[in-house]
């Protein structure tokens, strides 16, 4: 009979799991999600291309350039609806012959609203002092894949490698690993654990993972920005950015062979469920410049302090092992759980932004703009006040995965009377080192002006192929799936002057 291990240490796991289980829940992933975003505003900022740090006159200029609020002549106040789809396409690489899954996501947003208080000041040289507040979009988190196949290795082996690699079963996942059986251990003696799956460590396993993800990074701006003789414009910004997020993964094995016994004896399948909720608060600041040598071209600069945010996860893990209680599997069925919940606070500081801006202003036709942002993602850090190690390893590893990246966009806008029309372009490396892919964001969009008001709608259309690893193991046989999203953006901004 297969020998079970499940109240060896329970007690002191679920206590040392409460305490330190979210130390093992941030990753080199959650350091990017909340200091990569593709800046939304307003749609005549996404048409083209999120380059209006350089054109001004454009309530998105409080997210990138503040110096931009200065170029307003008129109060404004505006409103930015949002429509976002998310598509995926997601292939276990692991195995042979595994077949590629769609799935999609769509979801309403509100990109942008905010005003801007436009006066003269009683200085002649002064063409504007400008107070603006608005809240704009950052980063949305709505995503979802699924996939299936047949490949080797097992979950297990993680939880087998973190028990005999010092952490036992007083872990987080070790812990449940070891109550539903998981992981046991035949001879107490020696503190090794086995798993199922050593009994044939080539054996093919049926697998798939669904991942739901949810959620948005907006920020809320207090900007004040000057025009000094229609020459030289300078802002300030005070930022406020707010993230949620949610995810739901659920990942399974089955031992599907049909032969006498299993391809894995005893093993029946497994239910691994890991649900997350974080809500964070940040502060940053922004200083830009915007200069007008003549009337035809603008340039501009930004810098954007780290945002320091704090953080706060509320984290579900069950773990379900089915099993036999005999190698033949024709004794009884067996089956247990378990879950682990817990909350932890932490903090995230996240790199400096520098973006340099250029525009040419074709007399009443229309503008063509330029922007280049450089970020360092390997500053990212994580604090964790009470656990100083586990604070350095994480940062060691954002140190070693994530590299500088500068980002270039263009794009431009054609003036035909009343009518708008805009196009813009993205480029954006991988933030992770040893890998050349880009991101490409392409966007349009159409916008009709009037002396009080202006109503603008734009598309953006960007694409995003990830490795994404559902665990993690040194000497097991990794997982690997290959994740391919393409994403689109509609975007409507009501504008009204006063």
């Amino acid at each position: 009979m297969k020998c079970n291990s499940q109240t060896r240490n329970v007690a002191w796991s679920v206590i040392f799991s409460l305490l330190t289980a979210g130390l093992f829940a941030q990753n080199v992933g959650d350091a990017v999600r909340y200091s990569q975003f593709e800046a939304g505003g307003t749609a005549r900022n996404v048409g083209v291309g999120n380059t209006m740090s350089a054109i001004g006159a454009d309530m998105s200029a409080l997210v990138s350039n503040p110096a931009g609020l200065a170029m307003f002549r008129r109060s404004e106040y505006t409103i930015t609806p949002a429509v976002l789809s998310n598509n995926s396409s997601s292939r276990l690489l692991s195995g042979n012959g595994n077949a590629a899954l769609s799935d999609t996501r769509t979801a309403f947003n509100l990109h942008n609203f905010g005003v801007v208080f436009a006066t003269r000041p009683l200085s002649a040289n002064w063409t504007n002092l400008n107070f603006g507040i608005a809240v704009n979009h950052l980063a949305n988190f709505n995503r979802a894949f699924t996939f299936q196949g047949r490949s080797q290795g097992s979950l297990s082996q993680r939880f087998q490698e973190l028990a005999n690699g010092g952490e036992g079963v007083d872990g987080f996942e070790t812990g449940l690993a070891n109550e539903v059986s998981s992981i046991y251990d035949f001879d107490p003696a020696d503190g090794i654990y086995e798993v199922d799956y050593d009994l044939n460590p080539s054996a093919n396993l049926a697998r798939g993972q669904t991942m739901f993800s949810r959620g948005s990074l907006s920020e809320v701006s207090f900007s004040f920005a000057g025009n000094y003789n229609d020459k030289f414009a300078f802002g300030i910004s005070l930022g406020v950015p707010m993230a949620n997020y949610s995810v739901e993964k659920i990942y399974t094995e089955r031992d599907d062979s049909t032969a006498a016994g299993g391809a894995i004896p005893y093993f029946s399948d497994l239910r691994f469920l890991e649900q997350l909720t974080t809500s964070g608060t940040g502060i940053n600041g922004k200083i830009g410049i915007l200069i007008k040598p003549n009337q035809v071209l603008r340039l501009s600069a930004a810098l954007h302090t780290p945002t320091v945010y704090a953080f706060n996860d509320d984290y579900t893990y069950n773990l379900e092992n089915n099993y036999y209680e005999d190698r033949r599997e024709q004794g009884a069925f067996l089956g247990t759980e378990a879950t682990r919940e817990g909350t932890f606070e932490y903090t995230q500081s996240t790199p400096w932004r520098i973006f340099l801006g250029a525009g040419l202003i074709v007399g009443k036709r229309g503008f063509i703009s330029t922007e280049v942002e450089h970020v360092d993602y390997a500053r990212n850090k994580f604090g964790y006040d009470e656990y100083p190690e586990a604070q350095e390893e994480i940062n060691d590893k954002i140190r070693g995965q994530l590299r500088p990246v500068t980002n270039v966009r263009i794009g431009g806008e054609l003036v035909f009377d009343a009518l708008r029309f805009r196009a813009g372009y993205g480029i954006l490396p991988s933030v992770f080192q040893n890998d050349d892919s880009r991101s490409t964001v392409i966007s349009a969009g159409v916008g009709y002006r009037k002396d009080a008001f202006y109503l603008d709608m734009a598309y953006r259309h960007s694409t995003i192929t990830e490795t994404y690893y559902p665990y993690i193991t040194t000497d097991a046989p990794l997982q690997e799936v290959e994740n391919k999203y393409t994403m689109g953006n509609v975007v409507f901004t009501l504008g009204v002057k006063f």
